[in-house]
């Protein structure tokens, strides 16, 4: 935990006659990341002849895929491994016997789809002059006559007429067409007198239409499309029977000689990373230590032992080299994915998921602060709804997570939809101090762990015992001493938290004199504080390089104590996000009580009016079942967004770099195929 898996470098030597079945056997156990050798006495061959064999009859095979679709296959085909040659053979004369008929089934159905694109086109066209009762060559413009035809708005089609009227005196012919909103006009005049129409067109919003070319009425023209498309879905159909009896015979042949030939295609890729002697190919890659013996067993399985096989620890210079593969346990894991939004950790420092887990499912359920809602959140999350599989299964169950979270603190605020509830700990619509307190504390505790833990474990890892001492937990024991010393100005109380215990009250400048009598607490938190103060001044001094850099890192440790104080009053987002989802959720009960007194409840007791006061009760229940989706979503969103804020500005800006890589293994991927005794040790 906190660190990624462990990784080491291998190199294997294997005799160029054993390297095909080398490459397989890897590629099927998918445990190995291939990087490029870079032995200077050992050459790299390119790319040759049967590589681009491969690819262009993979591309034929795709195209038939294209034509066929998936077989539908409820398991996928066992197969023995073949040779390259084997596969390729199979897949020219497949592409013999199928190719010609599909790429001409495939050209059919292309063309038929085009035309009958083209045939709809025309007939959205003519749907607005079917009130022409003649050919519409007559409205294209000639070389004395200028006519313009588009759509204007109901509302103003009759002033346009009149002003294009107007302004051309009465030499214009209008005429308007169409229902609905939106009006098509016709409007010509004498081409001399079209700069005095322009104006009236663009004035009055006029979307020209483009004068679909149909010789006929449009009456009949729309007769003779509808004609013309009904024939070509009939052939659609027959054609679109005739490629399902196809599919029926070779999808699955097909689809599998392409999936075969795609794994061909990547050992190839693989090979092009070996460097090669005259007999001998040197592998280099990565491999989890986890999985080294299991590599080893492969690599002596697949040579008979006649291979060199070594593993080694990364060096320092090659720490940014080395790929990255996350190690959570089972619940932590689903929380990956914010990490690595933020960057893949590098090889040597901290991964913050664990540390992620526990703050990110606290500082949602704060925000949400609510036992329905949180409790709609996690079913909604962990159900089979269609909408809810929108989400990929991780976000879901950080969601559900983060909701259980949401119902533990609507319990301790009284809120179920709403604060609805005797609060156990504090309501915060009706006083919302006690959860501000809750954040600020939350976020001192926060930075803490950030510089504390985070941080000190980073530079262990990197075994940079300076900074861990200087930096470090100094910065911890400065904010610890800081923050307690501010309480104790405030004369601060954890009462409401549940705590009994207060901050002595003092003065500022009582508090942070360190000669000044005082209780045994504030002793120790001065200690903290200067403590910390004098250990990053000289941290600043000893590991900063030159003298303007051990200056300047002085100064930004004096000058941080005011970020810190920055940063901690951003964890009071926190309170106005809880206590805004329950006032809304208040608000909308209040507005439907209000509607339901003064609507429904005086009806009830007349006969008459009970219908009505029925219908009425159903609109209120769904205004407020409305509302509620509506504020849990927003409550939801704002959540999380807010506390994806928080750690990545406040707390991942204090130790997390990022960047690395993750670890991508060389696997076969396979869907329509399975190799028949295909799993080896390791895999």
């Amino acid at each position: 935990m906190f660190k990624t898996a462990r990784m080491q470098k291998f190199r294997v030597v294997v005799l160029q006659s054993e390297r095909d079945d080398v490459v397989s056997r890897l590629h099927e156990a998918g445990i190995v990341q291939i990087k490029e050798a870079v032995e200077p006495e050992l050459v790299r061959k390119a790319l040759g002849d049967e590589f681009f064999e491969v690819s262009a009859l993979l591309a034929k095979l795709e195209g038939m895929r294209t034509v066929l679709g998936a077989p539908g296959l409820k398991r996928p085909l066992k197969v023995k491994e073949r040779t390259r040659e084997q596969v390729v053979r199979e897949a020219k004369r497949t592409i013999e016997k199928l190719g010609p008929r599909l790429e001409a089934l495939g050209a059919k159905r292309k063309e038929i789809e085009s035309e009958g694109q083209k045939l709809l086109t025309q007939r959205e066209a003519l749907k607005d002059f079917l009130e022409v009762k003649f050919s519409l060559q007559y409205l294209h413009p000639t070389d004395e006559f200028y006519v313009a035809i588009g759509r204007v708005s109901e509302d103003v089609v009759g002033e346009f007429i009149a002003t294009a009227r107007e302004t051309l005196s009465q030499k214009v012919i209008a005429a308007m067409l169409g229902k609905g909103e939106k009006k098509s006009v016709v409007v010509a005049c004498r081409v001399r007198d079209q700069p005095k129409l322009a104006p009236v067109l663009y004035r009055y919003g006029v979307e020209f239409l483009e004068l679909p070319p149909a010789p006929l009425v449009p009456g009949v023209a729309m007769e003779r499309l509808d004609k013309q498309i009904a024939g070509l879905e009939k052939l659609e159909k027959r054609l679109e029977k005739e490629i399902a009896k196809l599919t029926k015979a070779w999808a699955r042949d097909v689809n599998r000689l392409a999936e075969e030939l795609g794994i061909k295609k990547e050992r190839l890729e693989a090979c092009s990373a070996f460097g090669y002697s005259e007999a001998a190919v040197l592998i280099e890659g990565w491999v989890p230590v986890k999985k080294t013996a299991g590599l080893e067993s492969i690599i002596a399985s697949a040579t008979r032992g006649r291979c060199v096989f070594r593993a080694y620890e990364p060096q320092k210079g090659e720490v940014e080299q080395v790929p990255i593969q996350l190690e959570n346990p089972p619940v932590a894991k689903d929380f990956e994915f914010i990490t690595t939004m933020y960057g893949t950790p590098r090889y040597d420092e901290v991964d913050p998921t664990p540390l992620l887990t526990v703050s990110f499912a606290i500082f949602f359920g704060i925000c949400l602060s609510d036992i329905g809602y949180g409790a709609i959140l996690t079913i909604f999350m962990l159900s089979g709804f269609w909408f809810a599989k929108a989400f990929p299964s991780d976000v879901r169950r950080t969601l559900a997570v983060a909701g259980v979270c949401a119902i533990v603190m609507g319990v301790l605020t009284g809120s179920l939809f709403g604060p609805t509830l005797p609060a156990i700990w504090s309501d915060p619509t009706r006083d919302p101090l006690p959860l501000l307190k809750l954040a600020i504390v939350i976020g001192i505790l926060h930075l803490l762990v950030a510089f504390g833990v985070a941080k000190t474990l980073k530079d262990a890892f990197r075994r940079r015992w300076a900074k861990v001492v200087f930096e470090d937990i100094s910065r911890a024991a400065l904010i610890a001493g800081f923050f307690g010393l501010g309480f104790c100005v405030l004369g601060f109380s954890l009462r409401s938290l549940g705590i009994d215990f207060t901050f002595p009250k003092m003065g500022l400048a009582e508090a942070f004199n360190p000669l000044a009598p005082a209780p045994a607490i504030v002793v120790v938190l001065r200690a903290l504080f200067y403590a910390g103060l004098v250990g990053g001044l000289i941290g600043a001094i000893l590991i900063s390089p030159g003298v303007r850099a051990k200056f300047g890192g002085a100064i930004n440790t004096v000058y941080g104590i005011i970020s810190l104080v920055a940063d901690v009053t951003s964890y009071a987002r926190l309170m106005a996000l809880g206590v805004a989802t329950g006032v809304i959720a208040y608000l909308l009960n209040y507005i439907v009580g209000l509607a339901f007194s003064g609507m429904v409840r005086p009806n009830l007791a007349l006969s008459p009016a009970v219908i009505l006061a029925g219908l009425v009760l159903i609109g209120i229940a769904f205004v407020l079942l409305i509302g509620h989706i509506f504020n849990l979503f927003i409550g939801s969103l704002a959540g999380f967004i807010h506390t994806m804020r928080l750690h990545f500005a406040e707390f991942f800006g204090k130790f997390y770099e990022g960047g690395g890589e993750e670890f991508a293994p060389f696997k076969a991927k396979r869907v329509f195929t399975e190799v028949k005794g295909g799993e080896w040790p390791g895999r």
